[in-house]
């Protein structure tokens, strides 16, 4: 039987080169088991486990698991994810670090140097435009847009943990445009009658987490609140829109 292809991708690269993330792997090892549960292992937040863990499964290394009839939502590796720690073979193992190298090459600046002000940043945001581009349903490009917001406040997060806040406001800027077309996209598609509740519940469920990381950030680093807060605040409207409009739609109530 043919092997599963397994892909390497940007995404996944740098996954792989967060060491909470790796340590998160390691722990899901033996069993599945919840955010809660992880937090007090690793001695992180839970909030910044459940970060991660969301990345994870974007990644296919993890995947959730709702029991019936219990609340708590454990995760589980995935076969990727069990190959990352155990590899099937040596010759598996030689091809996946091959590949990696391969692709360190061409993306390890993109990967770690992609800020606003610097050249390669231009060149990373430029493809992800084209990419935007290229979609013509309102619906992905909205997913993207929601995406693109979402790794925007990773790098500041990792841009304010390397002491580098000067570019914080240029990052909120790009955040707020982020938000605001994907807003914009669902719209068009609310008016060309397409069913937009999985993406708005997308919206207001990131959002919510994007609103706790802005106000973690303002908090931990004063000098760059009056930066964040704009971006803090479209975050906080968004996720109030969107629950609203999830609300008016299906009559059900959400969380706010």
């Amino acid at each position: 039987m043919e092997e599963e292809r397994f892909e390497v991708s940007k995404r996944l690269l740098k996954t792989l080169t967060v060491d909470t993330r790796t340590d998160i792997l390691k722990s899901l090892e033996n069993r599945p088991m919840t955010a809660s549960e992880l937090s007090r292992k690793l001695n992180k937040h839970v909030t910044t486990v459940s970060e991660h863990l969301d990345i994870l499964n974007k990644s296919n290394l993890i995947e959730r698991v709702e029991r019936p009839g219990r609340k708590w939502v454990y995760y589980k590796l995935t076969k990727p994810g069990q190959r990352i720690l155990h590899p099937e073979s040596y010759r598996w193992a030689f091809v996946f670090v091959v590949t990696i190298l391969s692709f360190v090459g061409v993306w390890y600046f993109i990967s770690l140097k992609t800020y606003p002000g610097q050249w390669l940043y231009s060149i990373a945001s430029t493809g992800e435009k084209v990419q935007t581009m290229l979609t013509t349903d309102n619906i992905q490009k909205a997913n993207l847009h929601i995406g693109r917001a979402e790794e925007i406040l990773e790098d500041t997060k990792t841009a304010v943990e390397k002491g580098q806040t000067g570019i914080v406001k240029d990052m909120m800027v790009n955040y707020e445009k982020e938000i605001s077309q994907a807003r914009s996209e669902i719209e068009i598609a609310k008016e060309n009658n397409q069913n937009v509740i999985p993406v708005l519940e997308k919206l207001s469920e990131s959002t919510a987490k994007q609103t706790a990381i802005l106000q973690n950030l303002a908090t931990r680093s004063p000098e760059i609140k009056q930066e964040v807060q704009p971006a803090l605040n479209i975050s906080e409207e968004s996720h109030s829109a969107a629950v609203s409009q999830l609300i008016n739609i299906t009559g059900k109530s959400y969380g706010q």
